[in-house]
C-alpha cells in the first residue's frame, strides 16, 4: 500500500456535464475512488467557483453520481491552478503526500495546470490515459485535445499510464 499517494479529482461538477464523455468519465473516476478508498489513501476534490459555476448553485455542485465520501477532502478554487491560494500544497505536504494521481476537467485548463504546477512543486504526477476530458474547441476536437495533452505530459510532467 502506498499511503504517500493521493487522488486529485478536479472540477467534476454539474455545470461541466456537457463535456465530451462526461458520464463515462464519472464512472471511471468512481472506479479509481473505490480503489483509493479500499487502500485507505487520500482523495481530494477540487471544486471550481466562478461566474459560470456560481458558489452554491446546482452547476457548482460536484457531479451527481460522483462517489464522494465523508472522509474525502474538498478544496474550493477560484483559478485554473488547483495550488493557487487553495491550501492544497500545504495539505499534501502535511499529509506526507509525494505522489499525486490527477483526473477530471478540463484537459487544457485545470488538469493541465495541476499537472504542470504539481510537477514544478516536486510531486510525482501520474494520470491514467483518458481520465480527463474537455469540450470540443474551435481548433481541436475534445478527443484530439486529450490525446495532444497526454503526449505533452508523458515523461515530461507526468507519467501517463495507458489502460
Amino acid at each position: 500500500m502506498n499511503n504517500n499517494s493521493a487522488l486529485l479529482v478536479i472540477d467534476v461538477q454539474n455545470g461541466l456535464d456537457q463535456a465530451a464523455n462526461f458520464e463515462q468519465l464519472v464512472s471511471k473516476i468512481n472506479r479509481r475512488i473505490k480503489v483509493y478508498h479500499e487502500q485507505k489513501r487520500l482523495i481530494i476534490f477540487m471544486q471550481h467557483t466562478d461566474a459560470e459555476l456560481v458558489y452554491g448553485t446546482h452547476a457548482w455542485m460536484l457531479a451527481e453520481g460522483l462517489a464522494v465520501q465523508q472522509e474525502d477532502r474538498i478544496f474550493l478554487k477560484y483559478h485554473s491552478d488547483s495550488f493557487f491560494e487553495t491550501g492544497l500544497q500545504r495539505y499534501l505536504v502535511d499529509q506526507q503526500i509525494t505522489n499525486l494521481e490527477i483526473c477530471g476537467l478540463q484537459t487544457e485548463y485545470c488538469v493541465d495546470t495541476a499537472i504542470r504546477v504539481g510537477h514544478h512543486l516536486g510531486f510525482k504526477i501520474k494520470i491514467l490515459s483518458g481520465m480527463h476530458t474537455t469540450f470540443d474547441l474551435p481548433v481541436l476536437s475534445a478527443a484530439a485535445a486529450v490525446k495532444y495533452h497526454e503526449n505533452i505530459w508523458n515523461n515530461s510532467f507526468a507519467q501517463v499510464i495507458q489502460q
